[in-house]
């Protein structure tokens, strides 16, 4: 893919997109397209990238499925975080900082959900910091 002096990028993407299509084995054609939109949208402007490089032909690439949960795993994440650091400074009155501290060093979601659940039933501020003080015990 890397190209000759001058040479126009749709030439240089299509001889490429040839090439790899002609791998049999269908994930690491799939991956090898993915990787190759990548670089080549660090190399050529994105209209011609997008124009020879679908969007379905990417998202087929078991890798960048892989990314794509990771990241959606993470941002359910961030979420839960930002739902019990809100609720409990709502609710409890706590300390912003503090709760944010002790919430983002959790990192699973299951422990999470879990802590929400417990936070919901609980009734005195007292009683909310315990549950949080128990979750991040865990982790230890």
């Amino acid at each position: 893919m890397k190209g000759k002096e001058g040479e126009e990028a749709e030439r240089v993407l299509q001889e490429s997109i040839t090439v790899v299509s002609k791998i049999k084995n269908e994930a690491l054609r799939q991956d090898l397209l993915a990787v190759m939109g990548i670089l080549a949208g660090g190399k050529y402007a994105a209209e011609v990238v997008y124009s020879m490089i679908r969007r379905e032909m990417v998202m087929q690439s078991p890798v960048y499925q892989e990314w794509a949960k990771e990241e959606r795993i993470e941002g359910r994440i961030e979420e839960a975080r930002e739902a019990i650091c809100k609720f409990m400074v709502r609710r409890f009155g706590a300390d912003p900082d503090e709760i944010t501290q002790k919430i983002g060093q959790i990192s699973s979601l299951e422990i999470l959900d879990k802590l929400m659940e417990e936070l919901f039933a609980a009734n005195t501020k007292e009683e909310a910091q315990n549950i949080v003080g128990n979750s991040t015990a865990r982790l230890s």
